[in-house]
């Protein structure tokens, strides 16, 4: 049976990522409530409260809006058992999970699935540097993850489509 509270939490998560935030206040307020989730997200873990691949998957979800190397880490841990565990969305998640972490730790990212906001051109930019010389074709299919001028094209529609909010 999937975790009731966990699943609160992760469409909390969701819901407050709906919209993009400008204003400092506001992007201060996401990261509190963020980092509430975390805290919980880790408390569940420690008293082995996730028990199904949909689970895995939501812990995942929130530890990818982490802060620090090991929240992105612990994303990909728990991304890679809801996958191997049968979840199929986990697949792309483990591979953005792993690219956040590599990032965050000074490296180039290998699937090219983590952007930037470019604020002196109000869209979304691939962040480099990128590093696909090891990622084999077949495996970035597996991965279900759309294209980065897919990814580029579903961020940039949500500013021009006035999804911003202030």
């Amino acid at each position: 049976m999937d975790n009731s509270r966990l699943q609160e939490l992760y469409l909390g998560d969701q819901k407050d990522r709906e919209q993009v935030y400008h204003s400092k206040a506001r992007v201060d307020d996401l990261s509190s409530r963020d980092k509430l989730r975390r805290e919980l997200v880790y408390e569940m873990m420690s008293q082995g409260a996730l028990k199904t691949p949909l689970d895995l998957y939501h812990a995942a979800v929130i530890l990818q809006h982490g802060a620090l190397p090991k929240d992105f880490l612990a994303a990909h841990r728990l991304a890679v058992l809801s996958a191997v565990s049968g979840h199929r969305p986990a697949r792309w998640l483990l591979a953005a999970s792993l690219d956040r972490y590599l990032v965050a730790s000074e490296r180039p990212q290998i699937y090219g699935t983590q952007f930037e906001f470019d604020e002196a051109e109000n869209q979304y930019r691939l962040n480099m540097p990128i590093d696909e010389s090891s990622v084999m074709p077949a495996e970035k299919a597996l991965l279900d993850g759309p294209s980065v001028p897919e990814r580029l094209k579903q961020l940039n529609s949500r500013i021009q489509d006035g999804g911003a909010k202030k």
